[in-house]
């Protein structure tokens, strides 16, 4: 086997460390981190990463190639890091837990993640659809894997009856985790909204929606008559025939 293969470009060929090194490695990361999750891929330019980092421009080449590099790897310890500690919530509590309470849990965790605990993860998605293709195919197995650990929660609530199991599953995954990735473009940290409200409103509307209780039960209502009349007309239908 060739030295290097199974590992991305950007892996190959890059100086060992010292502890030294390592840690200001680290330290460029997390001002890419901040300085991607700020201005988004196309903004984000390494003269800025270096002010962040308190380091010259010319230093980041030294521990990376290049700025797609960088970027990469802050692109990588996102994804991972957001479905570590997703998982790790959902884990905690146990696989007896009721199948709404895993998937609310995930869902919280998920946001909450990227718009107020890692720099990487709200990097991560604030730049989605603007990443190289090269960069997001060498990536994209990872937001793979995250999407269908939500999959499986879907699924569970769906057999436990908490979503109704006619609905499209990839469509509701991708509508709950695109709300979820578009919430930093919006989000202020220190604002009159935390967090965790954002979550308990995301949560609210996969599995019961914002209508007023009024409304909610004129459309239950609504959806029994409607249902009564259909079988009322089904009935009628079948005695003409039989007639």
């Amino acid at each position: 086997m060739k030295a290097g293969r199974g590992k991305a470009p950007s892996e190959r060929g890059r100086p060992r460390f010292t502890s030294r090194g390592r840690s200001k490695r680290k330290r460029i990361l997390d001002a890419a981190a901040k300085v991607l999750a700020r201005r988004g891929y196309s903004g984000t330019q390494m003269s800025e990463i270096a002010e962040e980092a308190g380091t010259l421009a010319g230093s980041l080449y030294y521990h990376f190639k290049s700025r797609e590099d960088l970027i990469e790897q802050v692109l990588r310890e996102g994804v991972t890091s957001a479905f570590a500690r997703t998982r790790e919530i959902v884990d905690a509590l146990g696989a007896a837990a009721p199948a709404r309470e895993r998937l609310e849990a995930a869902i919280r965790a998920h946001l909450k993640f990227q718009l107020v605990e890692s720099d990487y993860a709200r990097g991560a998605v604030r730049s989605i659809g603007h990443y190289p293709d090269d960069m997001w195919a060498r990536t994209n197995s990872q937001f793979r894997s995250y999407g269908r650990f939500f999959d499986n929660l879907i699924v569970a609530a769906m057999k436990a009856g908490d979503i109704d199991p006619e609905v499209n599953r990839s469509a509701f995954r991708m509508l709950i985790l695109g709300a979820a990735n578009w919430a930093p473009e919006w989000y202020r940290s220190g604002g009159s909204l935390p967090a965790e409200e954002i979550g308990d409103l995301l949560v609210r509307l996969v599995f019961d929606g914002v209508g007023s209780r009024n409304a909610r039960a004129s459309l239950r209502n609504g959806l029994a008559v409607s249902g009564a009349h259909a079988r009322i007309s089904s009935r009628n239908h079948a005695n003409a025939k039989e007639a």
